[in-house]
């Protein structure tokens, strides 16, 4: 650890040490479902951080924060103004473009396993429900927004079609303890840090790659090589404010979140 925090400490990183998690997802189950189109993960930055063809397994899901989430117009040009258009994006009436942040995951990944789950109904009061899954009085800080919910049904209709209108939308909730370092710092700045050999083997990352950095891939199913075992993380905007830390749960061992959306779910 002495080396990390050197590293960390030369490159202008700052290290902290332990935060407590309450990890909130909005899941839409897909049921071996086949989707029309690849999904793209993009920050509300407009950075692509992947792209996915979902698979045709029953434990398929999408999965996206809790809160909604919007990308200034000039980010979201270049993806709308495809022939193709994007999926993760709704232009609004106001002029402002709303965005789906999803990731395809597995229900069968521990993650999902460990977490508690509720079935979302129409006359739902969301956070009351959030409450009760977490099993607390309080709130926490980031909620759930129903525009959120909307979003990602506007998103599984577009990757399914009318079928995803009688789907339901779950919460998944999962609260952890984290005892590890979690480095904070720009997006430039984390990428430098990560030069150092040293500091890539104590973090089982592989390798740096022009925006980020690629790992092996812990959710990776490959057989006789036929596709890769390892996965690309992109770090963002170079001057982004992001979070490095390892969790054991993640599709890989190291993962990155940006500073914001850190802050909305752990302390």
């Amino acid at each position: 650890e002495q080396l990390l925090v050197a590293e960390a400490h030369r490159w202008g990183v700052e290290v902290y040490r332990n935060f407590d998690s309450e990890e909130t997802r909005l899941v839409f189950p897909c049921d071996g479902m086949r989707a029309t189109r690849e999904l793209e993960t993009i920050s509300p930055q407009g950075t692509l951080l992947a792209k996915e063809r979902m698979p045709r397994r029953q434990t398929c899901a999408l999965a996206t924060f809790p809160f909604a989430q919007d990308i200034p117009l000039s980010q979201a040009r270049r993806y709308l103004s495809r022939d193709t258009g994007c999926l993760v994006m709704e232009k609004k009436a106001d002029g402002a473009v709303a965005l789906v942040q999803a990731s395809i995951v597995d229900l069968s990944d521990v993650w999902f396993r460990d977490c508690t789950m509720h079935v979302i109904d129409k006359g739902d009061d969301l956070n009351a429900a959030l409450q009760r899954t977490l099993g607390t009085q309080s709130l926490p800080a980031a909620g759930i927004d129903a525009e959120a919910i909307r979003q990602l049904r506007i998103l599984a209709k577009k990757m399914f079609g009318a079928v995803a209108d009688d789907k339901p939308i779950k919460i998944c909730t999962r609260r952890y303890k984290n005892q590890g370092l979690v480095f904070v710092g720009q997006a430039e700045d984390i990428h430098l840090f990560l030069g150092s050999e040293a500091v890539r083997k104590e973090l089982g990352i592989a390798n740096l790659t022009q925006r980020g950095y690629a790992a092996r891939d812990r959710k990776a199913s490959c057989f006789f090589s036929v596709c890769s075992r390892y996965k690309e993380v992109g770090l963002g905007a170079w001057n982004e404010l992001v979070t490095l830390y390892r969790d054991d749960n993640a599709r890989t061992l190291t993962t990155v979140q940006p500073l914001e959306q850190f802050k909305r779910e752990k302390q």
